[in-house]
């Protein structure tokens, strides 16, 4: 299958999560070169780093198929969308693009970071805008977030977010403002992209990524380890509280169902507008915690509703899930009727059962992402 109008794609982010997984699937799907802009680091220059995570992220998700692909249609920009231009100059630039696909983001929260994330995800965006028109492509796509809707609960549609209730933190500020940018981009085509928490690849269940879920992982491996450094098997025995509402539900794909999507949406010419990339089965909060607790081998936690009910040591877990704290109060249900309108209705349902998560965390800890973090987190101060 070519593309809609035969050209290539361009795609930042791929050297990412969700990024490197649409820049497979576009390997997959069609027959045309797939630009990936990315920035040189220190240790490896984009050239090399590109082609690298997208063999390991293909090798991991089983795409056997793909591999070969990588060399023969991968072409590496090197630049920096925080830049004027991206940082590509013109005489770099391919002759035409058809689609852009802009993943790349800062997914940091905190107000201390606000000027960083801002310059990623807000003018980061504009940027890659303004690139998409020097290249004259006739389509955007931005991937944004489910969550961009802030403290809404809910039924959430794909809509515009609307004023009525502010963002849980400045990442989500971000994501907004990104979303109204592109909103107004002169070209035929703009998709915003939502996809919801995403998790590991349906099937081989691996996850590059120490985000979202994940996070979650790391923090609790991080936690328990400090508190067996201090107290040993206190949590053998002892349910950590926890403040939140177990029946709260939690949006979580896998990163292959978001990408078949995104790309499906762009093979039948879907129209311009917002789209969930969100799973149709939710899980329940206390459900996904109890595989989390279970995989790391400590007991389910207490879920209390007053954080007068912690502890002095549950409440040093209550400030390490500073960004998660909200999302375990708003209970949030997200319609795709618009993208199962061009997806079909089976493609976004992925049923989650506990045992099925629990298998997803197991992997993401076998792969040892977790260790690390937790290595480096070894001198922080507190429990």
């Amino acid at each position: 299958m070519t593309r809609p109008d035969g050209r290539p794609a361009l795609v930042t982010g791929a050297t990412g999560l969700v990024g490197g997984a649409i820049a497979l699937e576009l390997l997959r799907r069609t027959e045309a070169d797939v630009y990936c802009l990315a920035r040189d680091t220190s240790r490896e220059p984009a050239a090399r780093r590109v082609p690298r995570l997208l063999t390991r992220a293909a090798a991991d998700y089983g795409m056997d198929d793909v591999l070969d692909e990588i060399p023969a249609r991968v072409r590496v920009l090197s630049g920096d969308i925080t830049e004027p231009g991206c940082g590509v100059p013109d005489a770099l630039l391919p002759a035409e693009i058809g689609e852009v696909w802009h993943a790349a983001a800062s997914l940091k929260y905190r107000d201390r970071d606000r000027a960083e994330i801002e310059l990623h995800n807000v003018t980061g965006t504009r940027h890659v805008a303004g690139l998409a028109l020097r290249l004259g492509a006739r389509a955007l796509d931005l991937v944004s977030t489910a969550y961009v809707v802030g403290e809404r609960t809910g039924l959430i549609t794909e809509e515009p977010v609307t004023a009525d209730r502010p963002a849980n933190n400045v990442y989500e500020d971000s994501k907004r403002a990104a979303e109204a940018l592109v909103s107004e981009l002169p070209v035929d085509t703009v998709r915003i992209l939502r996809p919801g928490i995403v998790i590991g690849h349906s099937e081989t269940l691996a996850a590059p990524t120490t985000f979202g879920l994940y996070s979650f992982v790391d923090e609790l491996t991080a936690f328990r380890t400090k508190v067996e450094a201090k107290l040993g098997n206190y949590l053998d025995h002892y349910a950590i509280g926890i403040l939140g509402d177990p029946a709260t539900r939690g949006n979580l794909v896998p990163v292959d169902t978001v990408a078949t999507a995104a790309v499906r949406l762009s093979l039948v010419g879907a129209p311009g507008g917002i789209y969930h990339l969100t799973n149709t089965e939710a899980s329940r909060l206390g459900e996904a915690l109890a595989a989390l607790t279970g995989a790391l081998g400590i007991r389910s936690p207490r879920w209390v509703s007053d954080r007068a009910e912690l502890n002095s040591i549950d409440a040093a877990l209550s400030e390490r899930l500073e960004f998660q704290a909200a999302y375990m109060l708003q209970d949030k249900v997200f319609d795709a009727s618009r993208t199962r309108r061009h997806c079909g209705d089976g493609l976004l349902t992925v049923p989650l059962s506990p045992e099925r998560i629990g298998e997803y965390i197991t992997r993401y800890l076998k792969d040892g992402a977790a260790e690390q973090v937790v290595a480096a987190r070894k001198a922080a101060p507190g429990v």
